[in-house]
C-alpha cells in the first residue's frame, strides 16, 4: 500500500497524464514539438553559418551565379531534411517507449488497486 501511495504521488501523476491521451495523439504531439524545436534550431544554426560565411555569400550574390546559389540552397535543404528526419525518428521512438512504459505502469497500478479493493471486501 505504501508503494502504491508513493507511485500515485510521484510518477503516477505523470503516467496518468500520458495515458490521458491516445497513443497516436501523444506521439503526434511529441513529433510536432520536435519538428518546431528542430526548425528553430536549424534556423539559428543556419544564421550563424551565414554570418560566418558572409563574404563568400555576398561574392556569390554580386557575381549573380545562380548555379552556385541553387547548389547552396540544395545543400541547406538536404541538411535540414537530414537533421529534421533524424530528430523526428528519435522522437518517435522515445514517445512510443514513454507511452508504453506509462501505460504498463498505469495498468499495474490499476491491478494493484483492484486487488486491494477485492481484499477489503473479503474481510
Amino acid at each position: 500500500m505504501t508503494r502504491m501511495a508513493a507511485y500515485e504521488s510521484g510518477r503516477g501523476k505523470r503516467d496518468r497524464e500520458i495515458c490521458g491521451f491516445f497513443r497516436s495523439d501523444f506521439v503526434g504531439f511529441a513529433l510536432l514539438k520536435t519538428w518546431i524545436a528542430t526548425t528553430i534550431a536549424f534556423c539559428i544554426l543556419a544564421g550563424i553559418w551565414l554570418l560566418y560565411r558572409m563574404e563568400e555569400i555576398t561574392s556569390i550574390f554580386y557575381a549573380m551565379d545562380v548555379e552556385e546559389l541553387l547548389a547552396l540552397g540544395k545543400k541547406a535543404l538536404t541538411a535540414y531534411a537530414v537533421l529534421c528526419g533524424g530528430y523526428l525518428l528519435v522522437s518517435w521512438v522515445i514517445a512510443h517507449i514513454t507511452y508504453a512504459k506509462a501505460h504498463k505502469a498505469s495498468v499495474g497500478f490499476d491491478r494493484m488497486l483492484a486487488e486491494l479493493d477485492g481484499s477489503e471486501e473479503e474481510e
